[in-house]
């Protein structure tokens, strides 16, 4: 029951959240620019209340998509019985929640928690069977966590806004690299679950316009997490980035979106597809190694 739950709550994926808020604060503390301070032990909050969420984003997922999983995914699929996905998401959003309060009762920070929660509820519940729309919901949310961890920092809406120091602009053109490889990786598991979808009556992409366009926007989306790779790179004296975090984006940034993009152009199975899924991930980790390898060398 427990490695089924453990499972369930996608522990890798909760695992880069985890490392992102990790390589994000360390950043902040090795370049002097953002320091928590007093704001240390809400960022542990912060960080466990956003695992919680997520976690419970999966079990309501997996709650809704137990029909489409049986054809998806066969035998792989969890076991959970519906009643068990849903206590075990009750009980972690109502655990995060109690949690947010600790750090976060009087601040605006406290509603993005009840906010993604109703987000993620209608995303398992009606947008993901919606064309697009449910894409751009999860790539919101992977884009949003860098933010998350700003909003926690010593720094007000105005200096954000009028003073942009690199550690923020590195940042926040992490959160178009998220924005951009998860939209692609979203619509390369719709092709790959394309089946089960179409079973269930959901409106993805490649079912209502067919897996040529799904790949044609799949590699668009990979272009543009390049480019802005591309252009992060370029700033090389702006940033000031060593010769080892260069080495790091190339290696597990840049090459692995090369990859992909040529492994879903070529892509004629389901096995193919899963591959490129799993290129997009390896270039997401290498995202993070290279901001933490360039904050750990400041």
């Amino acid at each position: 029951m427990l490695l089924q739950l453990i499972k369930a709550i996608r522990p890798i994926n909760l695992l880069v959240i985890t490392l992102t808020f990790y390589v994000l604060h360390t950043l902040g503390i090795n370049s002097l620019e953002l320091i928590p301070g007093s704001h240390q032990i809400s960022l542990k909050f912060l960080t466990i209340s956003t695992l919680l969420i997520a976690a419970a984003g999966y079990l309501i997922n997996d709650y809704y998509d137990k029909e489409i999983d049986f054809i998806n995914k066969g035998n792989k699929q969890n076991p959970l019985s519906k009643q068990a996905l849903l206590t075990g998401y009750i009980i972690l959003n109502i655990t995060a929640l109690i949690l947010s309060f600790t750090f976060a009762f009087s601040n605006y920070i406290f509603w993005i928690f009840p906010s993604s929660i109703i987000l993620l509820w209608l995303y398992s519940f009606k947008l993901k069977a919606l064309p697009f729309i449910g894409n751009l919901i999860v790539a919101i949310l992977s884009a949003a966590v860098p933010f998350i961890y700003l909003s926690i920092q010593e720094i007000s809406r105005g200096s954000l806004t009028n003073t942009h120091t690199y550690s923020v602009d590195l940042i926040i053109i992490f959160s178009f690299l998220a924005f951009f490889s998860t939209l692609a990786r979203e619509l390369v598991k719709d092709i790959e679950d394309i089946e089960g979808d179409k079973a269930q009556g959901l409106k993805t992409i490649p079912i209502l316009w067919g897996i040529k366009t799904a790949k044609f926007w799949t590699i668009f989306f990979l272009l543009c997490t390049l480019f802005i790779l591309g252009l992060l790179i370029a700033g090389i004296d702006y940033f000031a980035f060593n010769l080892l975090s260069l080495v790091i984006a190339a290696i597990f940034g840049v090459l692995p979106l090369l990859l992909s993009a040529a492994k879903s152009y070529q892509a004629a199975e389901k096995k193919h597809y899963k591959q490129t899924g799993n290129l997009i991930k390896i270039s997401m980790f290498g995202f993070l190694l290279f901001i933490y390898i360039y904050a750990i060398t400041l």
